[in-house]
């Protein structure tokens, strides 16, 4: 009985040891249109700002992405962290790698400016940007911030850039005044 009792203390000990991880207060800054950072909040509700998953970010030409993401460790071990994100469903995954400073005591903060467009290349039409997050660390490992395994998902509908508009407009001005001189 007594080396039940000494190994259940032991075990008890072990799991204590361990500590954990977690979120709080992280947020996808966006910036639509190079206009103002809007800060879309993913995983637990902090009451400040737009939840981002089911999200509709509007008609664009751009979308630039960034983080404000706050963590915690119980052992302190947070080494960095960092945003991923996709469109539409691709097996192309884009990792953004923050700025990671120590607010103290377990607490952590990952910021990144808004300067990653994630709409560049994209065919005009509706799409889907995929988002989640870790941290890692030596004695906890990463820490995933993705909905359990869903991911923090929005929608955006693309549009041509007002120049490449100016462009074609231009070139058809051109086609028609050669045409009317034949």
């Amino acid at each position: 009985m007594r080396k039940l009792i000494v190994a259940l203390v032991v075990l008890v000990a072990a799991v204590s040891a361990m500590g954990a991880t977690g979120w709080y207060s992280d947020y996808i800054v966006v910036s639509v249109d190079s206009g103002a950072d809007g800060y879309y909040w993913i995983g637990a509700d902090p009451s400040y700002g737009t939840q981002f998953s089911g999200a509709n970010l509007g008609t664009l030409t751009t979308l630039e992405f960034g983080s404000d993401m706050r963590y915690w460790s119980d052992t302190q071990d947070r080494d960095g962290g960092s945003y991923w994100w996709s469109i539409d469903g691709s097996t192309t995954l884009n990792e953004v790698i923050w700025t990671q400073t120590y607010l103290g005591g377990n607490d952590y903060q990952g910021t990144s400016p808004s300067d990653v467009n994630v709409a560049s290349g994209l065919g005009l039409g509706t799409h889907t940007v995929s988002v989640w997050a870790k941290s890692w660390g030596t004695g906890q490992g990463e820490d995933w911030l993705n909905n359990g395994g869903a991911n923090y998902n929005a929608t955006f509908t693309t549009i041509p850039e007002p120049t490449t508009l100016v462009l074609v407009g231009l070139g058809i001005a051109g086609l028609l005044a050669y045409r009317r001189r034949r």
